[in-house]
């Protein structure tokens, strides 16, 4: 029920004096026109929320939170945060976080070359958190770390599409988790034995089982295929190949 001979409240005044674009407050505004007062809750969710409009302005505003104020396109998600900036004055950091991570996704999608470049022979050390999220995605037991790239996809300003295996090629660091082999087994099979475990194949318990091993693992490469995925360039530790030199050119 609006009262419409109660005294104006300092919040009623506000509102009537608002320029803003919250949503609410603009609605709030034309009842005031209409019915020259508010119902008790109208008027307390309203002093909410311009309370909330007063704090932030004590509250410098974050980069992110910048960037999700000027948001010009027409993600839905993004456009949703954004509509909770202004009207809250303020973003938890997840929401910034997601709305950032989906602004920064619809750029690189923007701005991303597809390609299809073979890149047989090449190899790549990737960051343990991209090794995590492709556990995560192909249902593996460990983090992939050193792998042998057969193609780039393709190419953002910031980050590369790369399909590859588990690495074949044989070194003084694990195929697996990159730690440095040192004791005479795990130099022999180019891997430890809790990342054999891990990857599904048996470990050695003699020298005579080294070429054993060598096509036990060889034959779970090729079980495990080809993944696709996203590297970031910031997060490229190790790229051995001439494609690598090109794409620095892109």
């Amino acid at each position: 029920m609006y009262h419409k001979f109660k005294p104006m409240t300092s919040t009623i005044n506000q509102i009537q004096n608002y320029n803003g674009n919250n949503s609410f407050i603009l609605k709030m505004k034309e009842v005031i026109k209409k019915y020259n007062n508010l119902t008790p809750n109208q008027e307390a969710a309203a002093k909410k929320i311009l309370s909330a409009f007063k704090d932030s302005k004590s509250v410098e505003m974050s980069e992110d939170m910048k960037r999700i104020a000027n948001y010009q396109g027409e993600n839905s998600f993004v456009k949703e945060i954004k509509s909770k900036l202004e009207k809250y004055g303020r973003l938890s950091y997840k929401q910034q976080l997601a709305a950032i991570t989906q602004i920064e996704n619809d750029i690189r999608k923007e701005n991303t070359h597809k390609l299809n470049i073979p890149t047989v022979g090449e190899t790549i050390k990737i960051g343990r958190s991209i090794g995590q999220k492709m556990k995560e995605q192909y249902g593996l037991k460990f983090n992939p770390i050193l792998l042998d790239i057969t193609k780039v996809l393709a190419v953002s300003p910031k980050a590369v599409k790369f399909s590859g295996k588990l690495t074949i090629k044989r070194g003084d660091v694990c195929t697996c988790c990159m730690k440095t082999l040192t004791d005479e087994f795990s130099m022999l099979t180019g891997m430890g034995k809790i990342c054999a475990s891990h990857v599904g194949v048996t470990y050695i318990t003699d020298k005579s089982q080294t070429e054993k091993f060598r096509e036990e693992y060889m034959k779970r490469v090729e079980e495990i295929g080809e993944m696709e995925f996203w590297v970031p360039k910031s997060k490229i530790v190790k790229w051995e190949g001439k494609t690598g030199v090109i794409l620095k050119m892109i």
